[in-house]
């Protein structure tokens, strides 16, 4: 149970911050802060530094896009994770891919294009975007983040993931190749990670399921912990 709120910005405060207690991140511009256990948070720069291949699932309205973004666009969060953990500070470098976008496997890698008059494959948005991450990892930690798998109505396209999300090798069409080792990947989703779909139409694929390394399920805050942020926005 969360006994206080901590200002991430204040690192005397971060490192006695215990794992339950809530980290208060700084806000998106135009947002506001979210609160979150200090454990959670960890976690996923843990994953994100390592480039683990992480699982974030939970309701909706439980910060798991809101925790991405808070990290990414507002890089003193990111760093001040990094130096309590003890990482190297580097940049996070975020690629967004809405999985809603694509219907077929096929499409994962390439889509049919239209170009003065003709048509021609053209590289997909992830594609592109591995392509980039592969290019910045050597001074960034660069992360493929698939928005809303559950959603995917397509096994088949769950499917066509595992070729994609590696640690090693990536191959292309044509036989090019990405180097995957320096790129992490996080998939958030309505389901929950240790049991059979229930916030979701669709059924993770199980072998999809066992390629994440970490799992983390997210929830909304307990009624005690909403009155310990009350009390600490109004001291």
């Amino acid at each position: 149970m969360a006994k206080r709120v901590y200002p991430i910005d204040d690192p005397d405060a971060y490192r006695k911050a215990g794992p339950t207690d809530l980290l208060e991140l700084l806000p998106v511009p135009g947002g506001n802060p979210i609160f979150l256990p200090k454990w959670i948070v960890e976690i996923l720069v843990y994953g994100i530094v390592h480039n683990e291949i992480i699982h974030i699932s939970g309701p909706s309205g439980s910060c798991k896009s809101s925790l991405l973004e808070s990290l990414y666009r507002v890089p003193r969060n990111f760093e001040m994770v990094c130096r309590g953990l003890g990482y190297k500070p580097l940049p996070f470098k975020l690629y967004p891919i809405e999985m809603v976008t694509f219907e077929a496997p096929g499409e994962l890698y390439q889509r049919r294009a239209l170009k003065d008059g003709s048509t021609f494959d053209e590289k997909s948005i992830l594609v592109t975007a591995l392509e980039a991450a592969s290019a910045t990892s050597d001074n960034c930690y660069s992360t493929i983040w698939l928005r809303e798998i559950g959603r995917v109505h397509s096994s088949s396209v769950q499917g066509g993931l595992l070729n994609l999300m590696s640690k090693g090798d990536i191959v292309l069409p044509g036989d090019r190749r990405i180097d995957g080792s320096r790129i992490s990947w996080v998939a958030d989703s309505n389901y929950q990670a240790e049991s059979d779909a229930t916030h979701t139409l669709v059924t993770l694929d199980d072998a999809l399921k066992r390629r994440f390394t970490i799992q983390l399920t997210m929830d909304y805050l307990s009624a005690a912990e909403e009155t310990i942020v009350l009390q600490h926005l109004t001291a």
